[in-house]
Parts: C-alpha cells; sequence; structure tokens
C-alpha cells in the first residue's frame, strides 16, 4: 500500500466515528479503536517492507490530527492513543535507522512542539525525545532547543504568569539534557537551588545518585521525608533510599526504610513479607510480640498481618461492633469460627446503615447488608427480623421500605 492509502483509511475512520467533526464520549472510544488498528496494520505493512521513514510520517500526520479533532476524551482514549504511537516511534527508532536517521527522527520530533500539539500529546513527545538521542550531537540539540523554548516562555511570563508551570517544566527537561551530558555535578546543583522549589529537590537527588553522589542524595531524600513525612510524599524518597542502600550493601539501613514502608503501608503484603522474612521462625516470635505491642491502640490497621499470623481472634475483635467491612474481606475464616459474631457485626451494621442512610442509594446498601446476612445459615431469618424492624422505625421511607420490600 501506498503511504497515502494508509492516510485516506485513517481519515476515514476519523469521518466515521465523529459527527460534524466533533466525537462525543461514546464514539470516542470507537476512534480510537480504528485508528490505532489503522496505525498498527500499517506498523507491520510498512516494518516489513522497510518503510520506517513513511510509517514515521504517518505516525505524526496522525498525531497532529488527533490533536485537532474536537473530542470528549475523558475515558482516557487520548492517553492510549499516545501509547500506541509511543511504541511505533520505539520501534521506529530501535529498526529503522538505515530508513530514517536519528538525526532526522529527532529534528521532526522537535519540529512538533512548536505549538502544533499540546497537553499531554507535548509532553508525550518530550518524554521521547529525552529518553531516546543520547549521542554528543543530539544532547546538543535538545540542550539548545530547550534554552530558546525556555527564552521564549521567559518573555511571555510579564503579560501570561500561568506559562510559570511551563517553565519550571522546560527546566527540568534542560536539567536532564544536561544529566545526560554529564555535565559538572556542580552547574547543576547551582541551575537546580537557583529557585526553591520540592520538584528541583527531587530532580536533584535522582542526579546525585545517577551521578553516584551517593551521600548527598541520601541527604536531600532525607529533607524530603522530613518536609513532608506523610506516604503519599515520603514513599517515594524512602523507596529511592532502599535502592541506594541496596546497591551499598547498607543492609542495616535498608531494613530501617523497609521498616517504615511496612508501617505506613499495612496493608500491602510486599512489605510485611519481606520484613518478615529477615527473621528465623524463633526470632519472629520475638519480634511478632513486639509488634502487636506497637499496634496494641491500633490493630484495625494491621488485619493483613493479623491474618498472617493466624490471629483470627484479634481481626474478629476489630469486626466488633459494626465493621462491616472486615466482614466482607475475612468472613470465610471468621464465619467458620465465630458465626454468631459475625451476624451481630452484620445486623449492627445495617442499624447503623438505617440510622444514617438518606436517599435510595444508601437504602440499597442496606438492602445489601441484609442479603450477606441471609446467606449465612440461620441468617434469613434474622434478615427478615432486621428490615421489619427497620421498616417500623422509618414508616415514612417510602423507598426504604421499597427496597427492603424482598426481605
Amino acid at each position: 500500500m501506498e503511504l497515502q492509502d494508509y492516510k485516506k483509511f485513517i481519515t476515514a475512520a476519523f469521518i466515521n466515528n465523529t459527527r460534524r467533526g466533533f466525537a462525543d464520549w461514546r464514539d470516542c472510544g470507537g476512534l480510537c479503536m480504528d485508528v490505532t488498528e489503522g496505525l498498527e496494520e500499517a506498523k507491520e505493512g510498512l516494518c516489513a517492507e522497510n518503510r520506517y521513514a513513511d510509517l514515521f510520517e504517518l505516525c505524526n500526520w496522525t498525531y497532529v490530527k488527533w490533536n485537532n479533532t474536537d473530542k470528549d476524551d475523558s475515558n482516557g482514549e487520548t492517553q492510549d492513543f499516545c501509547a500506541c504511537v509511543y511504541d511505533i516511534w520505539e520501534t521506529i527508532y530501535k529498526n529503522g535507522e538505515q530508513s530514517l536517521s536519528h538525526e532526522r527522527m529527532l529534528d521532526v520530533l522537535l519540529e512538533h512542539l512548536d505549538g502544533r500539539v499540546f497537553d499531554y500529546m507535548e509532553d508525550a513527545i518530550y518524554d521521547f525525545v529525552l529518553k531516546y538521542f543520547k549521542s554528543e550531537d543530539e544532547l546538543a540539540k535538545k540542550e539548545q532547543f530547550l534554552l530558546k523554548v525556555m527564552d521564549d516562555l521567559k518573555r511571555q511570563i510579564p503579560e501570561k504568569e500561568i506559562l510559570k508551570y511551563s517553565l519550571h517544566v522546560k527546566e527540568d527537561y534542560y536539567v536532564r539534557v544536561l544529566a545526560d551530558q554529564k555535565r559538572p555535578i556542580q552547574e547543576i546543583r547551582d541551575f537546580l537551588r537557583s529557585s526553591d522549589r520540592y520538584t528541583n529537590k527531587e530532580l536533584l537527588a535522582q542526579i546525585e545518585t545517577e551521578y553516584g553522589n551517593y551521600d548527598e542524595a541520601i541527604r536531600l531524600y532525607r529533607e524530603q521525608i522530613d518536609s513532608r513525612p506523610d506516604s503519599y510524599w515520603s514513599d517515594g524518597p524512602r523507596k529511592a533510599l532502599m535502592e541506594i542502600y541496596r546497591i551499598q550493601g547498607d543492609t542495616a539501613a535498608y531494613n530501617a526504610e523497609l521498616y517504615d514502608m511496612m508501617v505506613a503501608h499495612t496493608g500491602d503484603e510486599k512489605y510485611y513479607l519481606e520484613y518478615k522474612a529477615l527473621f528465623s521462625a524463633e526470632e519472629w516470635k520475638v519480634r511478632w510480640e513486639e509488634l502487636l505491642n506497637e499496634f496494641a491502640d491500633k490493630l484495625l490497621a494491621i488485619n493483613l498481618w493479623l491474618s498472617y499470623e493466624d490471629r483470627y481472634d484479634l481481626i474478629m475483635d476489630n469486626a466488633e461492633p459494626d465493621n462491616e467491612y472486615v466482614i466482607d474481606t475475612y468472613g470465610k475464616k471468621l464465619f467458620s469460627m465465630y458465626p454468631d459474631r459475625c451476624l451481630k457485626v452484620l445486623a449492627n451494621a445495617a442499624d447503623r446503615q438505617a440510622r444514617t442512610s438518606k436517599n435510595r442509594r444508601d437504602y440499597k446498601y442496606i438492602a445489601r447488608t441484609l442479603k450477606k446476612i441471609a446467606t449465612r445459615p440461620g441468617g434469613r431469618k434474622l434478615a427478615a427480623e432486621l428490615a421489619a424492624k427497620i421498616r417500623a422505625q422509618y414508616p415514612r421511607r417510602s423507598a426504604m421500605i421499597d427496597e427492603l420490600k424482598q426481605f
């Protein structure tokens, strides 16, 4: 097939999935499927014929066409489309240099950063450009390109202050290029320390690690954890520290970070099992009792650990009086051991739900709880009694009565 034939196929996919040039949320999924299938077919055919330059042109033409098509892509279709194109770019980069030089490929991608695509479609191009093209000349070209982009943004910021965010992003890209060039670390430090942004410290810590400056990287990661100890912010630095300590062979420091990660994520078995594996069977008996004491006032948070240690007696205690989600998670084991207590937890939960319910959605939740009760031995009668009691307590809630009529 000629390149123009592939373009006609892609064009038809856009026409068939848009109405007056717009793809609503119902059509956008079909648009993404048809366009990406067309690109995948082109990839198979053109790669077989060593026509990587044509494939690259088709991808970029489609990329701009997707960007310029008005659409409701709230289900993530643009991300799926970009991922498809990104994968094809990688194939071209790795296999097609005889047909399309890396130099030419980089030049074309940089041309596409002139504003013809935007938001995360532009971000995807930057991501690809930064990930690949690492020769000395290519890095120099990326450096000069980013210097120009940053200068342009700085000139516009006095009139468009919102562009400050774009400038910060491009500065991060620029520093990554400097790091790829192995520029003196002090030059990178001076640049990133010129503005006090959290992301600057994070990026500098990554680069210090890449340069093998582990002590400085550790110091920076510690600062990040101390300034924002919440796991949402500290997880990344802690994982980075664990990797550094693993590389250094510092077992004690690694295990200390592992413990902190386990405590921050008590519902993640990965950290718990890795931590437990550090101990012999006899050592773990002692350590486990210590952990129980440490979490004595918050045992509900460590139900996962308790299940691994077969402490369902404590899990049952945690379920009472009305934590039905504990029964949902561990009900198979708990009902075999404590059937009456489990039913009581669900009954208490139904009472609480009835007291706090405000709409039909809440009433449906009560009905689901009663269904859980009814499926258990002896539970059908209890569910009927609870439903009757709730109906008597709230006779004016007609929607609630309607949802509970099956009991």
